[in-house]
Protein backbone atom coordinates (compact mmCIF):
# COMPACT_ATOMS: atom_id res chain seq x y z
CA UNK A 1 0.00 0.00 0.00
CA UNK A 2 2.61 2.51 1.12
CA UNK A 3 4.70 1.67 -2.36
CA UNK A 4 1.33 2.16 -4.10
CA UNK A 5 1.27 5.44 -2.91
CA UNK A 6 4.76 6.84 -3.66
CA UNK A 7 4.15 5.64 -7.21
CA UNK A 8 0.79 7.60 -7.39
CA UNK A 9 2.35 10.61 -5.60
CA UNK A 10 5.59 10.57 -8.21
CA UNK A 11 3.16 10.12 -11.30
CA UNK A 12 1.50 13.39 -10.10
CA UNK A 13 4.65 15.35 -9.42
CA UNK A 14 5.81 14.40 -12.98
CA UNK A 15 2.96 14.83 -14.56
CA UNK A 16 2.92 18.54 -15.54
CA UNK A 17 6.71 18.16 -17.00
CA UNK A 18 5.34 15.04 -19.16
CA UNK A 19 2.57 17.63 -20.54
CA UNK A 20 4.77 20.36 -21.45
CA UNK A 21 7.72 18.32 -22.40
CA UNK A 22 9.39 19.15 -26.14
CA UNK A 23 12.04 17.82 -28.36
CA UNK A 24 14.64 19.16 -30.42
CA UNK A 25 15.22 17.37 -34.08
CA UNK A 26 17.95 18.41 -36.52
CA UNK A 27 16.44 18.31 -39.91
CA UNK A 28 19.69 19.58 -41.97
CA UNK A 29 23.13 19.27 -40.65
CA UNK A 30 26.71 20.62 -42.58
CA UNK A 31 28.89 17.32 -42.10
CA UNK A 32 31.31 19.73 -43.98
CA UNK A 33 31.71 21.97 -40.95
CA UNK A 34 34.66 21.18 -38.47
CA UNK A 35 33.78 21.84 -34.89
CA UNK A 36 36.91 23.50 -33.01
CA UNK A 37 34.87 23.45 -29.87
CA UNK A 38 31.84 23.63 -27.94
CA UNK A 39 30.49 27.04 -27.76
CA UNK A 40 28.58 28.77 -25.04
CA UNK A 41 27.45 31.72 -27.11
CA UNK A 42 24.34 31.91 -28.68
CA UNK A 43 24.00 35.04 -30.50
CA UNK A 44 20.54 35.96 -32.91
CA UNK A 45 22.33 37.11 -35.96
CA UNK A 46 21.47 40.49 -37.31
CA UNK A 47 20.07 40.55 -40.91
CA UNK A 48 22.44 42.80 -42.20
CA UNK A 49 25.28 41.00 -40.96
CA UNK A 50 27.83 40.08 -43.24
CA UNK A 51 27.30 36.19 -44.34
CA UNK A 52 30.70 36.19 -45.68
CA UNK A 53 31.59 36.33 -41.76
CA UNK A 54 29.22 33.12 -41.15
CA UNK A 55 28.83 29.29 -41.32
CA UNK A 56 25.85 27.42 -41.49
CA UNK A 57 25.66 24.39 -39.43
CA UNK A 58 22.46 23.28 -38.48
CA UNK A 59 18.78 23.43 -39.46
CA UNK A 60 16.97 22.93 -35.91
CA UNK A 61 13.16 22.29 -34.87
CA UNK A 62 11.96 22.06 -31.32
CA UNK A 63 8.35 20.62 -30.96
CA UNK A 64 5.82 21.20 -27.81
CA UNK A 65 2.24 20.55 -27.73
CA UNK A 66 1.10 23.70 -25.38
CA UNK A 67 2.54 26.82 -24.65
CA UNK A 68 1.98 27.01 -20.88
CA UNK A 69 4.61 29.22 -18.71
CA UNK A 70 8.24 28.08 -19.38
CA UNK A 71 7.46 26.18 -22.26
CA UNK A 72 8.95 29.12 -24.72
CA UNK A 73 12.01 29.40 -22.39
CA UNK A 74 12.65 26.11 -22.11
CA UNK A 75 12.39 25.17 -25.99
CA UNK A 76 14.77 27.91 -26.36
CA UNK A 77 17.32 26.91 -23.80
CA UNK A 78 16.77 23.23 -25.64
CA UNK A 79 17.87 24.61 -28.97
CA UNK A 80 20.65 27.19 -27.56
CA UNK A 81 22.00 23.48 -26.03
CA UNK A 82 22.08 21.35 -28.78
CA UNK A 83 23.94 24.24 -31.49
CA UNK A 84 26.34 24.77 -28.45
CA UNK A 85 27.11 21.01 -29.04
CA UNK A 86 27.25 21.45 -32.67
CA UNK A 87 30.24 24.11 -32.06
CA UNK A 88 27.09 26.92 -33.38
CA UNK A 89 27.47 30.47 -31.27
CA UNK A 90 24.82 32.35 -33.45
CA UNK A 91 21.29 31.25 -34.98
CA UNK A 92 18.13 33.01 -36.97
CA UNK A 93 14.46 32.09 -36.94
CA UNK A 94 13.25 30.49 -40.11
CA UNK A 95 9.46 29.57 -39.08
CA UNK A 96 7.30 28.98 -36.25
CA UNK A 97 3.88 28.39 -35.36
CA UNK A 98 3.23 28.47 -31.38
CA UNK A 99 -0.47 29.53 -32.09
CA UNK A 100 -1.79 26.79 -34.06
CA UNK A 101 -4.78 24.43 -32.39
CA UNK A 102 -4.19 21.21 -30.77
CA UNK A 103 -0.36 19.65 -31.02
CA UNK A 104 2.68 20.27 -33.03
CA UNK A 105 3.54 23.65 -32.30
CA UNK A 106 7.15 24.41 -33.63
CA UNK A 107 10.02 26.84 -34.03
CA UNK A 108 12.78 26.11 -36.68
CA UNK A 109 15.95 27.93 -36.78
CA UNK A 110 19.16 28.09 -38.69
CA UNK A 111 22.58 28.17 -36.49
CA UNK A 112 26.01 29.62 -37.48
CA UNK A 113 29.43 29.49 -36.41
CA UNK A 114 30.57 33.42 -36.20
CA UNK A 115 34.15 33.99 -36.06
CA UNK A 116 34.89 35.43 -32.76
CA UNK A 117 36.74 38.28 -34.43
CA UNK A 118 33.36 39.60 -35.91
CA UNK A 119 31.21 38.66 -33.32
CA UNK A 120 30.77 42.25 -31.33
CA UNK A 121 30.20 43.56 -35.52
CA UNK A 122 27.07 41.52 -35.34
CA UNK A 123 25.94 42.84 -32.00
CA UNK A 124 26.61 46.46 -32.80
CA UNK A 125 24.01 46.45 -35.59
CA UNK A 126 21.48 45.81 -32.80
CA UNK A 127 22.00 49.54 -31.04
CA UNK A 128 18.69 51.39 -32.32
CA UNK A 129 17.44 52.60 -29.42
CA UNK A 130 14.16 50.70 -29.61
CA UNK A 131 12.14 49.81 -26.05
CA UNK A 132 10.37 45.87 -26.48
CA UNK A 133 7.37 44.84 -23.78
CA UNK A 134 6.45 41.16 -23.60
CA UNK A 135 3.21 39.82 -22.51
CA UNK A 136 2.93 36.56 -20.44
CA UNK A 137 4.98 33.88 -22.08
CA UNK A 138 1.91 31.77 -22.15
CA UNK A 139 -1.82 31.53 -22.12
CA UNK A 140 -2.86 32.70 -18.60
CA UNK A 141 -6.38 31.35 -17.39
CA UNK A 142 -7.22 34.20 -15.10
CA UNK A 143 -6.60 38.00 -16.82
CA UNK A 144 -6.46 38.86 -20.35
CA UNK A 145 -2.93 40.64 -19.51
CA UNK A 146 -1.19 42.58 -17.72
CA UNK A 147 -2.26 46.58 -16.92
CA UNK A 148 0.67 48.47 -18.68
CA UNK A 149 1.86 52.06 -19.13
CA UNK A 150 4.54 54.03 -21.01
CA UNK A 151 5.12 57.62 -21.34
CA UNK A 152 1.26 58.11 -20.23
CA UNK A 153 0.07 55.38 -22.79
CA UNK A 154 -2.06 52.66 -20.55
CA UNK A 155 -3.24 49.66 -22.35
CA UNK A 156 -3.40 45.69 -21.27
CA UNK A 157 0.04 43.89 -22.46
CA UNK A 158 -1.45 40.58 -23.66
CA UNK A 159 -0.22 36.99 -23.19
CA UNK A 160 1.96 35.94 -26.57
CA UNK A 161 2.29 39.64 -27.67
CA UNK A 162 5.16 42.13 -28.00
CA UNK A 163 4.91 45.81 -28.05
CA UNK A 164 7.83 48.38 -29.66
CA UNK A 165 8.54 51.69 -29.35
CA UNK A 166 11.27 53.74 -30.51
CA UNK A 167 12.59 57.31 -28.43
CA UNK A 168 15.23 59.67 -29.15
CA UNK A 169 18.64 59.67 -27.14
CA UNK A 170 18.09 61.79 -24.08
CA UNK A 171 14.58 60.98 -23.27
CA UNK A 172 13.37 60.29 -19.79
CA UNK A 173 11.27 56.75 -20.41
CA UNK A 174 8.89 55.35 -17.17
CA UNK A 175 7.56 52.35 -17.71
CA UNK A 176 4.63 51.19 -15.01
CA UNK A 177 2.91 47.88 -14.18
CA UNK A 178 -0.54 47.87 -12.28
CA UNK A 179 -2.00 50.50 -9.73
CA UNK A 180 0.21 52.73 -7.82
CA UNK A 181 -0.75 50.96 -4.92
CA UNK A 182 0.00 47.40 -5.75
CA UNK A 183 2.27 48.00 -8.82
CA UNK A 184 5.74 49.35 -9.66
CA UNK A 185 7.23 51.55 -11.74
CA UNK A 186 11.07 51.87 -13.35
CA UNK A 187 12.46 54.75 -15.22
CA UNK A 188 15.74 54.86 -17.32
CA UNK A 189 17.10 57.45 -20.14
CA UNK A 190 17.74 56.81 -23.73
CA UNK A 191 21.19 56.70 -24.87
CA UNK A 192 22.60 57.29 -28.22
CA UNK A 193 23.03 53.99 -29.99
CA UNK A 194 21.89 52.45 -26.92
CA UNK A 195 21.11 48.12 -27.09
CA UNK A 196 17.06 47.89 -27.46
CA UNK A 197 15.41 46.93 -23.98
CA UNK A 198 13.40 44.00 -24.04
CA UNK A 199 11.25 44.22 -20.67
CA UNK A 200 8.93 41.87 -19.41
CA UNK A 201 6.48 41.85 -16.45
CA UNK A 202 5.19 39.16 -13.21
CA UNK A 203 2.19 40.19 -10.84
CA UNK A 204 1.72 37.60 -7.68
CA UNK A 205 -1.73 37.94 -6.01
CA UNK A 206 -1.42 39.30 -2.48
CA UNK A 207 -2.24 42.20 0.33
CA UNK A 208 1.14 43.66 -0.56
CA UNK A 209 3.39 44.91 -3.47
CA UNK A 210 3.87 41.88 -5.56
CA UNK A 211 4.73 43.19 -8.72
CA UNK A 212 8.27 43.65 -10.72
CA UNK A 213 9.39 44.60 -13.82
CA UNK A 214 12.66 42.69 -15.48
CA UNK A 215 14.18 42.85 -18.41
CA UNK A 216 15.11 39.27 -20.91
CA UNK A 217 18.47 39.34 -22.98
CA UNK A 218 19.25 40.97 -26.27
CA UNK A 219 19.00 37.03 -27.75
CA UNK A 220 16.37 35.50 -26.36
CA UNK A 221 14.10 39.22 -26.57
CA UNK A 222 15.35 39.27 -30.46
CA UNK A 223 13.96 35.73 -30.53
CA UNK A 224 11.10 36.36 -29.30
CA UNK A 225 10.08 38.69 -31.54
CA UNK A 226 10.51 36.29 -34.74
CA UNK A 227 8.07 34.31 -33.15
CA UNK A 228 5.32 36.41 -31.26
CA UNK A 229 2.28 38.75 -32.41
CA UNK A 230 3.14 42.61 -32.66
CA UNK A 231 0.52 44.07 -31.03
Amino acid sequence: MWMMKQVILTILFCLPYFCISQHVDVLKYNDQYERYRKSRYFDYVHEDFDSANLTWVADLRVEFDTVLRGMIGESYKELKEKANQFGANGFKVNASNIYKSGKDKYIEISVYWIRMENRNENLELFKDNKVYLFGFLGYHQDIDGYDVEIQDESFIMRALTYREYSYPPKTDVTLALGSKIRGTEISFKMEERMFPKFFYFNMIKGSFKNAWIDEYSLSFGTFLTQILEKD
